[in-house]
């Protein structure tokens, strides 16, 4: 029989606190799930809260807004660092914050200690994307407090996972004999003046504020400025007889938490006229919510409320303006609100929904159950979606929707080498955006059949840039059209792109300069430089024919076969099958040294290089998540798989070391060599690249071997460094830090491991089903 969730333990069951798996009760969902439950203080970043586009908010594990992007500085977070929320008991304030180790923090995180409000004493915190979880208690006093805090976010439902919004729920626990009273309070900052600042040729705008108490179906308060941009609070109606509206944010100095004290013993009206504020005259903008409560002894109190924003017009990093395609679903904050507001209950049943198919699938250990869902935070922090109405503009109907590298380390706009690990997430449950995708990448093909390596630095959308990665780009698109193809079954499209397709497999051809039917290594970088790099392993450089590269290229001309028989052109199929012929023939006889295959051979300029790569089988994994046969032999695979152990496996702990030589030294790149724990291309681990090879171990008969270097990866960014919301691309083989790139694109390849632990390619039905389907 089922345990029920004791209320004061809400909104997660469990009493371990140690930064492990285990499996605990938590409401919402059927059965038990799993995860780590971190001490507030430990969390290094706390989880967005924020969808597809949306632009978001984090709740840090010391109970702070941290983070935030929702005003459209994307590149450059906000940070707030300041409570939210606070609570009186007798005469008392206490703000969810705890104390911080830095003390140049404390003035911040207790939100005005010097008006003598105090911080809880521990926070146990457990993020579930876009979920966050919290339980608050204080040592002297007979409360305790829940909190969930979530944006929506439904696999299969992409307007559903595009609205500009945080659903609160917090729940106060009396655990005394008897009643209490007081009053809870919820603080919205506002935007700032960089932000709010808006200027009509080269006159500042007075830039004015529109409050509105609002009345109705619901209550709440919006604010208003330029254009109708703006945020709105609503609350639910069985709290709206219990609460009060503020028309400006607590935690300053001019209004402390401690206003609460005399607030609690006065009943507001809710009912207030509208006004108007001027920035010029009053700098904050906040607003807030304060509710009464009254609690029984040994009985709970929920309090539900919505923040919403709707911030519709940006400008990119190349001062081109956009609009985000959520201005197409709501016309206001206010809109957002209500409609957030309204459905509560069904946008957080359809959320759970999906994790908890994730958390009954039995044959998945408990770090991947949490890898697969924490991992999609990245659609969170480093995606943009836009919407045209201009009559000349080539986006398709479902407007454009970019990821970046990472907005805050390597800002850059669908890098191809990155979407080649991270789109499967996006490829399986929202492929309406992956197509909008794709179909930029074509439109900015140029005529020579080359595809961009990325549509422009920073934010830019439409800014392509070629000069970077070349010898990869081109590729990997045509195995992403595959990709695509074999998740729709449609074959309009594949159609529709084939002579894109062509194009691209012709311009790869250009890169074979010996004319062994081998994409060649070629760095546009200046010499001596190595930026722009040619390859993923951008200040690592290689020269001739890499086992990576020309790996690469053999899938590629593997899919570029399967495509031409799609759409019935089998002379062009017959091309690629002979081009891939000669090519197997030259890769092998190039690099394969007896154990495995080198990392680079340049016959032309007398270089070699044996280093043993732990991802040399890139060419193994990208054909086998298609479903295509092996481009290399499998003796030579297996092989291979015997010295990626012996050398990347045994002499870390972490996962593989990217590069190995045969006497066990690991292999320096050459740009960090005075820092050997550096960001080291050669010498460190890349979690996406090592996934990959964890897949391809499985692929080829090694389960066991294959799930314990991904598990390894893995806890090493969420159990080891508490980093689960922060994943850096490059962390280190000495001992698993983080060493460089925060918030990684490429970090969602693990969602292809369930279909390397299943044998399956990618398809569009069972597994897609399985996994949480579409949701409506």
């Amino acid at each position: 029989m089922r345990r029920e969730i004791d209320n004061s333990l809400w909104p997660f069951d469990t009493r371990a606190k140690a930064k492990k798996w285990q499996r605990f009760l938590a409401d919402g969902f059927a059965q038990e799930v799993c995860g780590c439950i971190f001490p507030g203080n430990s969390v290094e970043s706390g989880l967005p809260l924020g969808s597809l586009g949306t632009g978001y908010i984090t709740l840090e594990g010391n109970g702070l807004l941290g983070k935030t992007t929702i005003f459209n500085e994307h590149t450059k977070p906000r940070l707030w660092n300041r409570p939210f929320l606070a609570f009186t008991y007798k005469e008392q304030v206490y703000t969810l914050s705890l104390e911080s180790k830095n003390k140049s923090d404390k003035k911040h995180q207790r939100g005005g200690t010097v008006h003598n409000s105090r911080g809880v004493d521990s926070i146990d915190y457990w993020g579930h994307f876009p979920i966050a979880d919290m339980r608050i208690s204080l040592k002297d006093i007979p409360v305790k407090l829940g909190l969930r805090a979530f944006t929506p976010f439904i696999l299969g439902n992409a307007d559903n996972s595009n609205i500009p919004a945080v659903l609160f729920e917090i729940r106060l626990n009396n655990t005394s004999t008897d009643l209490i009273s007081g009053c809870l309070a919820f603080s919205f900052p506002g935007s700032m003046e960089s932000t709010v600042t808006q200027k009509e040729g080269n006159k500042s705008k007075d830039d004015k504020f529109r409050y509105n108490f609002l009345e109705g179906e619901y209550k709440g308060i919006s604010v208003t400025g330029h254009r109708g941009a703006g945020y709105a609070l609503s609350v639910e109606n069985k709290n709206s007889d219990k609460m009060m509206l503020l028309g400006k944010s607590l935690g300053s100095t001019d209004y402390p938490w401690t206003k609460l004290l005399s607030l609690s013993l006065t009943r507001a009206k809710t009912k207030m006229r509208a006004s108007i504020v001027s920035r010029n005259r009053a700098m904050d903008i906040g607003a807030s919510i304060v509710f009464h409560y009254n609690i029984k002894a040994g009985e709970s109190q929920p309090f539900r409320f919505v923040l919403a924003w709707f911030y519709p017009y940006f400008k990119d990093s190349g001062g081109e303006p956009h609009k985000h395609h959520y201005s197409r679903l709501y016309g206001s904050a206010r809109d957002v609100a209500e409609y957030a507001i309204t459905h509560f209950d069904k946008l957080l049943k359809q959320t759970l929904s999906w994790q908890n198919d994730i958390y009954k699938t039995e044959e998945y250990p408990d770090w991947l159950k949490d890898g697969l869902i924490n991992s999609l935070y990245s659609l969170s922090k480093n995606t943009l979606w836009v919407v045209s109405d201009r009559p000349d503009n080539w986006y398709l109907k479902e407007g454009l929707f970019t990821h970046n590298e990472s907005f805050t380390t390597c800002s850059i706009t669908e890098t191809m080498v990155c979407r080649m690990h991270g789109h499967i997430p996006l490829l399986l449950f929202f492929p309406e955006l992956e197509r909008t995708t794709l179909h930029a990448f074509k439109h900015y093909q140029l005529f020579t059949g080359e595809i961009p390596f990325s549509f422009g630095m920073g934010t830019s959308l439409r800014d392509p840039r070629y000069q970077c990665q070349h010898p990869l780009n081109s590729s990997q698109y045509v195995q992403m059209v595959y990709r695509y193809y074999l998740r729709t079954k449609d074959k309009k499209f594949l159609k529709e792109f084939y002579n894109s397709v062509k194009s691209a497999i012709n311009y790869q051809q250009t890169l074979d300069y010996d004319k062994d039917g081998l994409v060649n290594e070629h760095s546009h970088a200046e010499p001596g430089e190595f930026w722009p790099a040619n390859q993923f392993y951008d200040m690592w450089p290689w020269y001739g024919t890499s086992a990576y590269v020309a790996g690469t290229w053999l899938a590629t001309l593997a899919c570029g076969n399967a495509i031409a028989n799609q759409v019935g052109d089998k002379k062009f199929a017959m091309k690629c099958s002979h081009w891939l012929k000669k090519a197997t023939v030259s890769y092998r006889k190039k690099l394969w040294n007896g154990n495995y295959y080198r990392l680079y051979n340049d016959p032309e300029n007398g270089r070699k290089k044996e280093t043993c790569l732990s991802n040399q089988l890139m060419a193994q994994w990208c054909v086998k998540l298609v479903g295509l046969s092996n481009v290399l032999p499998e003796k030579e695979i297996q092989q291979a798989l015997d010295s990626i152990s012996r050398l990347n496996f045994k002499v870390t702990k972490y996962g593989l070391v990217n590069g190995v030589n045969p006497d066990n030294s690991l292999e320096p790149c050459g740009y960090y060599d005075n820092n050997p724990d550096g960001n080291d291309h050669g010498r460190q681990i890349f979690f996406g690249e090592n996934m990959c090879a964890a897949m391809t171990f499985i692929y080829h008969g090694r389960k066991k071997l294959g799930i314990e270097i991904a598990r390894r990866l893995y806890e090493s960014v969420s159990i080891l460094r508490a980093t689960t919301w922060n994943q850096r691309c490059l962390i280190s083989s000495c001992n698993g830090r983080p060493v460089w790139g925060d918030d990684y694109y490429s970090n969602m390849v693990i969602w292809a491991l369930p279909l390397a632990l299943k044998g399956e390619k990618i398809c569009p039905t069972r597994w897609f089903y399985e996994l949480g389907g579409s949701r409506s």
